[in-house]
């Protein structure tokens, strides 16, 4: 198939191409490095199943799997192999009726140089644009001193840059063992990491090392491999954003607290609500997201520690009409397991929730459970800082709820040092007044207008949410866990 010889070619995995920024540069061999099990084979299927889908000619060059194994890992993710030619260097004698399509080396006997000019033949016989080489691992055995090995590296690229294609090596990624040769040789670099936390799933990451000629996004990017492949989600750049500013404002909807804040909040500003379980911090969100939705706006609500079922029919019973506000597309509600899914995948979801579905209003609910679940918390906070820079540069209205520790006024302790990402912080407490227990809200500050500095009395009764001043309270809280 006839393409532009300078177009960049994309690599088929979801997110990689953008953070590569198109694709990679053809003609040129490119290592993709990581320990076993980062997904270096899967992606080198779907680079190759990405050419066939334009029309290309591909080649599979396996010196590890064996053709069975090779389809199974296909088949678990339901790729078919089928115009993609395999041809296997392998250690062993292959067993027959494997296809007419092999040729078996036994390294055993083989040379570097004739292993290489083994490799070098497929790849000119083929034709292939675009060719996968798992691993080249094998070929560093057989290499008696580093010189060789590099030479073998060199005629390799030439070769590939000589037919016109472009090329994966996929190989361990240990300095140990030689590696660092492979990345000074070739025209670019792809590392895949993974971490098993003590709990939860295991967290991966890409990124790209070098690129030569070719601008990339510098840095660490979530990875899952899941039944279809591997997907990337390229970590946020806030000043690659629109920039946009309105002086519009969101009204909560309860009069008390509009009077509070003296007004509504600023699209494109951040409000965290601090209390401890129980005070009315997620009834608070929601009734911003249902006066948005009254108001004809997207809002989206992203639950860590309640289903979504137990959530509308709380709400419900407050008066909120979420179910109807879900048909109409005005709310988006979504749970995530904390521990199943890592920082950068949702953070993607939130942007595309963004920039796919139009949301003004963002609710994260809450942070204690999402931050909780994973390591690292440094990294993690920066992650946060630069997600609400981005919903503010995208003039989105953004809640962020934090539980503190205990149940009653005084431990107001939580682990999570944020108020200065806030805009306007909001504290919410569980009081007792005599035999009673009473929920109060108070404003903490609020960067853009005044606001009053009086704290105010929490009402949630049967469908019905008022804030009133704390001396005119005349009726008792009804229990809402």
């Amino acid at each position: 198939m006839d393409q532009d010889r300078d177009a960049l070619v994309p690599v088929g995995v979801p997110g990689l191409d953008d953070v590569l920024r198109g694709g990679l540069p053809p003609r040129g061999l490119y290592f993709v490095g990581g320990a076993p099990g980062t997904g270096k084979t899967t992606l080198g299927l779907q680079f190759l199943l990405e050419g066939q889908r334009r029309g290309e000619r591909t080649l599979f060059v396996t010196m590890l799997e064996n053709r069975s194994d090779l389809e199974r890992i296909a088949a678990s993710h339901g790729f078919d192999l089928d115009g993609i030619a395999i041809e296997e260097i392998s250690a062993v004698n292959l067993a027959p009726g494997l296809g007419d399509r092999q040729t078996v080396i036994d390294t055993s006997d083989a040379e570097l140089s004739e292993a290489g000019h083994k490799l070098e033949t497929l790849l000119s016989k083929s034709g292939a644009e675009r060719v996968v080489i798992d691993s080249l691992f094998e070929m560093r055995l057989l290499a008696q001193d580093p010189l060789s090995y590099r030479r073998e590296l060199l005629l390799l690229r030439d070769t590939v840059a000589r037919l016109g294609a472009t090329a994966l090596a996929l190989d361990y990624s240990d300095e140990t063992l030689g590696d660092r040769q492979l990345e000074g040789i070739v025209n670019g670099t792809i590392f895949l990491e993974l971490e098993n936390p003590a709990y939860g799933a295991t967290m991966r990451q890409v990124h790209v090392g070098k690129m030569r000629g070719q601008v990339f996004t510098e840095g660490n990017h979530s990875l899952t491999i899941r039944t279809g492949g591997l997907s990337v989600f390229p970590r946020v750049i806030p000043r690659d954003a629109e920039d946009i500013l309105s002086d519009e404002e969101i009204l909560c909807g309860i009069d008390g607290i509009d009077e509070m804040l003296g007004g509504g909040l600023l699209l494109g500003t951040t409000c965290l609500i601090a209390g401890h379980s129980g005070t009315g911090k997620s009834t608070l969100c929601t009734a911003y997201t249902n006066a948005a939705a009254q108001d004809d706006r997207v809002a989206a609500m992203f639950l860590f520690e309640e289903r979504p079922a137990i959530f509308r029919r709380r709400s419900e019973d407050l008066g909120f009409q979420l179910e109807q506000q879900q048909a109409d597309g005005k709310l988006i509600l979504r749970h995530f397991g904390p521990a199943e899914m890592s920082p950068g995948e949702f953070i993607q979801t939130v942007v595309d929730t963004v920039e796919e579905k139009g949301a003004e209003i963002v609710v994260i609910d809450s942070l204690s459970g999402f931050l909780g679940a994973h390591p690292n918390g440094a990294d993690l906070i920066a992650q946060l800082h630069t997600l609400l820079t981005y919903l503010s540069r995208r003039n989105v209205l953004t809640f962020l709820t934090v539980t503190q520790h205990g149940l009653l006024k005084g431990n107001n302790h939580s682990d999570l040092d944020i108020s200065y990402f806030a805009d306007v912080a909001l504290l919410l407490r569980n009081d007792e007044a005599g035999d009673d227990l009473r929920r109060t809200v108070t404003c903490l500050k609020k960067r853009q207008g005044d606001h009053e500095k009086r704290v105010r009395e929490l009402i949630i009764g049967d469908r019905s949410v008022d804030v009133v001043p704390s001396r005119k309270a005349s009726r008792p809280y009804l229990a809402v866990v």
